[in-house]
C-alpha cells in the first residue's frame, strides 16, 4: 500500500498486482520395438513443441472487494512418424476467467465468468472446436449463533464449434444452510439443475432436497456416550424427450471405501476401509487417494480400490473418478481401469467386464476411461454397456508408472494425483424416463456405547444403520455387542467381543454371532506379542455360512536401529454350499540400520488355501516371497540401493527379481544443478530386464526463470520383445 499526499490529506492507494508466466518446452522421442525373432514392429520418432502463457491481475479497488482475471493460453504441436504411418495434430486452448468478491466477517458476495475454448487441427484431431463457459454468481450470509447461508447461481454452456456434436446448456441453483446448536447439528441443501441437450430437443429439470441432523452426547457422568444422525433425500425429475437424448441420474450411496493392495478380489476388512470424503460432494479436497507415481520403496504391484456401498441392491452404469487437477492426454491413458462388484460385506469381489458379466479375478477385461474437465472439475469416467444391480461397486487402477512420467517431462509433480471424489450414476435414454419420477430415501445411524465396569473395562455398544427407500423394503443393520477390555499387570492384558447381528436387506432376514478374544503381552520394553483369535457365523435364509481364524503377531526392537516383526495366522470358513476354505499365513520382516546412511531390510512371505467339499473339486494353491534390501547414503549427494526378491507359486516357475540403482546430485544448493538417476529391474519372468538412465540439468538463469534439460534412456528386453526408448526434453519457464 501506498500513501499519496494530495490536497494535504493522505489517501489510501491501492497497488494492482499483476502476475504471470511463460513456458516453452521441447519434448523429442525415439522408440523401436523388436519381436522374439528380432524383426521391428515399431520405429516411431516423435517430437512436441508446448508453449503456455498465463496473465493475471488482482485489484483491491476497496477494502472489502477483491476482483481478479486472468487468461491461460496453451499450444501443442505434435508430429509423429512410425513404420507405416505420420500423424501431426495442433491443440490449442484458451481459458479467460473472471471474478469479483466482496467479504467481510458476515457476508460474501461474488460473481465469475470463465471460458475454455479447445481446438484441434491436423490427423489427431478428434472433434472440431469446443467451448465450455459457465457464468457464476453466489451469496454468503454467516451470522454469530445463528443458522448461515449459502446460494450458488450458474448458467453453463457447452458446445462445439458447429453445434454438430454437442450442444448444452445446464442452469443450476443451489440453497444451503448449517447451524450448530449445543450437541445438535442441523443442515439442509437444495440443488436445482435444468439441463438441456440442444441436440436431441431433451430437457431435464432435477430438483434434489438433502436433510440431515445429528445429535452427540454423553450421560450418567460419561458413562453412557450417543451419537446418531439421520439423513433424508428427496428427488424429482422431469424429462421432456425429443429425438434421442440420455438422461444421467445421480446415484446416492450411503459409504465410500478404499483400498491399497495387490489382490483385491478378497472381502476381508482392509478391502473395505470406510472413506467418507469419497462421497462428500467435494470436488476440491483429496480422499487420500494418490493415483501419482509411487516411491521406491512401495510395490508397484499394488492397486487402488475406490468403490462406494448403497446399503442396497442399486442399478448402475456409470462411474465417474475426480481428480484434483488437469491430466494431459498421454499422462490420463496410462491409467487401467477394472470393475468390481459384490452384494454382500462377507462375499468376495467379483470382476466384471464392460457388458457386466462376470470375468475371472484379475483378468485383463480393462474397462475404457475417458478424461475430460465436467464443470470445470476433472473426471475419468467408466461407462458400462449393460447396468449391473449391485450393492457393493468398485474401480481398481493402477498408479502412475514411472516410465510415463520420465516421457512427459513437462508434467510437472507426477507423484501427486489426487482422487477428490466418487459418483456413481444411472444413465438412460431420455425417451424411457420421460415424465416426472420421484424418489426418496432416508439413512439413520446410531451408536449408544455404555459403560458397565470400569475394571475390568466392561462397555455395551448398540449400533443401528437403517435406509428406508421408496419402492423398496427397509434395511437394516442391528449390531449388539459386549467388549471387555482389561490389563491383568503390567505384561499381560485381555480383550473380548461377544455380539450378534440382525440384518434385513431387500426383504430377507438374516442374522449372525460375532466372537472375539485377544491376549497382549509386553514382557520387555521394545517387545509386543499379540494373539487373536476371531470368528463369525452367519443364519441365512438359503442357510449358514461361519468364519472363524486366529493370529499372532510379534514386534520387537532388541537393540536402537534393529526390527524385527512377526505375524502367523490360519483361517477356515464355510460357504452355503457346504466348500471349506482354508487359508494359512506367514510373514516376517527384519530391519536394520547400523548407521544412519545404511539400512537393510530382510522380508518373507508365505501363503497356503485348500479348497474341498461343496459343488466344485478339491484344489490348493500356495506362494512365498522373499526380499532382500540395502540402501547407502555415503554423503547427502548420493544415494544408492539394491534389492535381490524371489516369488514363488504352486505350478508356477520360480522367479528371481534383482533392483538396484542411485541418484547423484553433486551441488544441490546451487544456481545450476546437475542430476544423474539409474535404475535396473531383472527378473527371471521371460528373462525381461528393464533400465533407465536419466541425466538432468536445472539452470536458474535469473530469480524468475528456470531452465530445465533432460535426457532419458529406457530400455526393455525379454524373450517376448525389445524396447529402445529416448527422450530429450527442454523446458524453459518465465515468471514476473
Amino acid at each position: 500500500m501506498v500513501v499519496v499526499l494530495f490536497g494535504g490529506l493522505p489517501r489510501a492507494v491501492q497497488a494492482d498486482i499483476i502476475s504471470g508466466s511463460a513456458e516453452l518446452d521441447m519434448n523429442l522421442s525415439w522408440n523401436k520395438t523388436k519381436d522374439a525373432t528380432g524383426v521391428v514392429t515399431s520405429n516411431s520418432k516423435g517430437n512436441e513443441f508446448m508453449q503456455k502463457y498465463n496473465i493475471s491481475l488482482a485489484v483491491n479497488p476497496f477494502p472489502l472487494l477483491k476482483i481478479s482475471s486472468g487468461a491461460l493460453i496453451q499450444q501443442d504441436v505434435t508430429t509423429l512418424h512410425d513404420i507405416n504411418s505420420n500423424s501431426h495434430g495442433t491443440t490449442t486452448s484458451f481459458s479467460p476467467y473472471f471474478d469479483a468478491l466482496l467479504t467481510n466477517t458476515l457476508y460474501q458476495a461474488g460473481v465469475g465468468y470463465v471460458r475454455t475454448e479447445n481446438s484441434q487441427s491436423g490427423t489427431l484431431a478428434v472433434e472440431p472446436k469446443t467451448i465450455n463457459e459457465e457464468y457464476h454468481a453466489a451469496l454468503g450470509w454467516r451470522p454469530v449463533d445463528l443458522p448461515d447461508l449459502s446460494v450458488r447461481l450458474s448458467h453453463a454452456n457447452n458446445y462445439d464449434v458447429d453445434r454438430l456434436n454437442r450442444d448444452g446448456t445446464t442452469d443450476m441453483v443451489s440453497v444451503g444452510s448449517r447451524y450448530m446448536y449445543r450437541t445438535f447439528k442441523l443442515g439442509y441443501q437444495f440443488t436445482g439443475t435444468d439441463t438441456r441437450d440442444n441436440l436431441h430437443d431433451t430437457d431435464t429439470t432435477q430438483m434434489l432436497h438433502n436433510a440431515s441432523v445429528s445429535y452427540s452426547d454423553q450421560f450418567f457422568d460419561k458413562r453412557v456416550s450417543l451419537y446418531s444422525q439421520y439423513n433424508v433425500n428427496y428427488q424429482q425429475s422431469t424429462t421432456s424427450a425429443g429425438n434421442g437424448g440420455v438422461v444421467d441420474t445421480a446415484l446416492f450411496p450411503v459409504s465410500g471405501i478404499s483400498a491399497f493392495n495387490i489382490d483385491p478380489s478378497l472381502g476381508t476388512a482392509d478391502q473395505n476401509t470406510g472413506n467418507p470424503a469419497l462421497i462428500d460432494s467435494n470436488f476440491t479436497s483429496t480422499t487420500g487417494i494418490n493415483l501419482g507415481v509411487v516411491a521406491p520403496a512401495v510395490n508397484t504391484n499394488n492397486k487402488w480400490s475406490i468403490g462406494v456401498d448403497f446399503f442396497n441392491v442399486t442399478e448402475i452404469n456409470k462411474i465417474r473418478i475426480f481428480v484434483d487437477r488437469q491430466l494431459p492426454t498421454s499422462i490420463a491413458s496410462a491409467f487401467t481401469w477394472q470393475i468390481w462388484v459384490r452384494d454382500r460385506e462377507t462375499d468376495t469381489w467379483s470382476q466384471i467386464d464392460q457388458n457386466g458379466t462376470t470375468v475371472a479375478p484379475n483378468s485383463a477385461n480393462m474397462i475404457p476411461a475417458t478424461f475430460e474437465p465436467l464443470q470445470n472439475n476433472y473426471d475419468f469416467t467408466l461407462t458400462l454397456l449393460s447396468s449391473v444391480k449391485t450393492r457393493f461397486i468398485k474401480v481398481v487402477v493402477n498408479t502412475l508408472p514411472q516410465s510415463m512420467a520420465l516421457a512427459n517431462p513437462s508434467f510437472q509433480n507426477p507423484d501427486r494425483i489426487f482422487v477428490t471424489e466418487f459418483q456413481g450414476v444411472l444413465s438412460q435414454p431420455a425417451a424411457q424416463v420421460k415424465g416426472t419420477r420421484s424418489s426418496s430415501s432416508q439413512n439413520l445411524n446410531m451408536d449408544v456405547r455404555t459403560r458397565i465396569l470400569d475394571s475390568p473395562s466392561l462397555y455395551h455398544s448398540l449400533n443401528l444403520s437403517l435406509t428406508a427407500t421408496s419402492g423398496a423394503d427397509i434395511s437394516y443393520i442391528l449390531n449388539n455387542s459386549l467388549l471387555l477390555d482389561h490389563k491383568i499387570n503390567e505384561v499381560f492384558s485381555v480383550g473380548a467381543t461377544v455380539g450378534r447381528e440382525d440384518i434385513s436387506s431387500s426383504g430377507q432376514q438374516s442374522s449372525a454371532f460375532l466372537y472375539s478374544a485377544s491376549l497382549k503381552a509386553i514382557p520387555l520394553v521394545g517387545l509386543t506379542n499379540t494373539l487373536v483369535y476371531s470368528g463369525r457365523i452367519d443364519y441365512q435364509p438359503k442357510g449358514t455360512t461361519d468364519n472363524n481364524s486366529i493370529f499372532f503377531t510379534n514386534i520387537s526392537q532388541p537393540y536402537k536401529g534393529v526390527a524385527f516383526n512377526l505375524s502367523a495366522g490360519y483361517g477356515i470358513s464355510t460357504n452355503l454350499v457346504g466348500q471349506k476354505s482354508e487359508n494359512l499365513s506367514f510373514a516376517s520382516g527384519t530391519s536394520i540400520t547400523p548407521r544412519q546412511d545404511l539400512s537393510f531390510t530382510l522380508t518373507y512371505n508365505l501363503s497356503k488355501s485348500n479348497i474341498t467339499g461343496g459343488t466344485t473339486p478339491p484344489s490348493s494353491s500356495s506362494s512365498q516371497n522373499g526380499l532382500l534390501g540395502i540402501s547407502y547414503r555415503p554423503f547427502p549427494s548420493l544415494y544408492l540401493f539394491a534389492s535381490l526378491g524371489v516369488q514363488q507359486g504352486e505350478n508356477q516357475q520360480t522367479q528371481y527379481i534383482q533392483n538396484y540403482g542411485g541418484n547423484w546430485s553433486p551441488f544441490p544448493d546451487g544456481d545450476l544443478q546437475f542430476n544423474v538417476a539409474y535404475n535396473e529391474n531383472a527378473t527371471t519372468l521371460n528373462n525381461q530386464k528393464d533400465t533407465n538412465l536419466t541425466p538432468s540439468v536445472s539452470w536458474r538463469i535469473a530469480p524468475r526463470a528456470t531452465l530445465n534439460l533432460s535426457y532419458s534412456l529406457l530400455t526393455s528386453e525379454s524373450l517376448i520383445s525389445s524396447t529402445k526408448s529416448s527422450y530429450v526434453s527442454m523446458i524453459l519457464r518465465l515468471f514476473f
